[in-house]
């Protein structure tokens, strides 16, 4: 695709090295806690926006219409997500898709072992959560990255992932990432809606595929 759709189809990527993440939190679905062993990949810096997303399907209906450009793509169900990706994946060449829960939760905590990334009294400065959005959806990129540059992982939009909604821990080759579409998929993250204390790395939600909400998104990845 040529001209002046180049610039805007773009998302900017970040490359996170290889690593190993503490995956599991407190509630009975993010347990038994288990370390897993992530290979390097590219993940978009924050989620789709509306700009992005319109190149893909200048149909798009913004919510709220008065949405900004900056604002995440939402109202986005599962397979439009993939879609996205596969469109994304043609444009550029490269073999992009949605990231797995081992990619979301490394991307979102690093090796931290906690909640959160970050000190509960610094969240304000990297979440936009139930607290402080007023209730209205926020551009991208408005507090400060996490360790890997990252921004919105945690509260903006809830993120949907590639992998459907099954037990821990999770094993190569379990089938979670190229599962039936019937099956409910997982997304991470919380959003702008979401209290404060109910948001964390570890924090799971699952949906069915044809789910979608004003406060749910995506971002991408790829692998090297």
């Amino acid at each position: 695709m040529d001209g002046p759709y180049t610039r805007y189809a773009r998302a900017t990527l970040w490359l996170l090295q290889e690593g190993d993440v503490p995956m599991g939190g407190t509630a009975d679905d993010a347990q038994p806690s288990f370390v897993a062993e992530v290979q390097p990949f590219y993940i978009s810096r924050s989620v789709i926006t509306n700009e992005h997303y319109e190149v893909f399907k200048p149909d798009h209906v913004r919510v709220p219409a008065d949405a900004a450009d900056d604002a995440p793509a939402v109202n986005v169900t599962w397979e439009d997500a993939a879609g996205y990706c596969a469109w994304y994946a043609e444009f550029t060449g490269k073999p992009f898709r949605l990231p797995t829960e081992l990619e979301w939760e490394y991307a979102a905590r690093g090796e931290e072992e906690g909640r959160l990334f970050c000190a509960e009294g610094r969240l304000d400065l990297y979440v936009v959560h139930a607290g402080n959005s007023n209730g209205a959806l926020p551009n991208v990129e408005t507090r400060k990255a996490n360790e890997h540059g990252l921004f919105d992982t945690l509260g903006t939009v809830w993120e949907w992932t590639s992998s459907a909604y099954r037990p821990y821990p999770i094993a190569d080759g379990d089938g979670r990432d190229t599962a039936d579409l019937s099956e409910p998929h997982v997304l991470r993250g919380g959003s702008f809606r979401t209290a404060p204390e109910e948001i964390g790395c570890g924090v799971r939600r699952h949906e069915a595929t044809s789910y979608k909400a004003d406060d749910v998104g995506f971002r991408i990845v790829r692998s090297l």
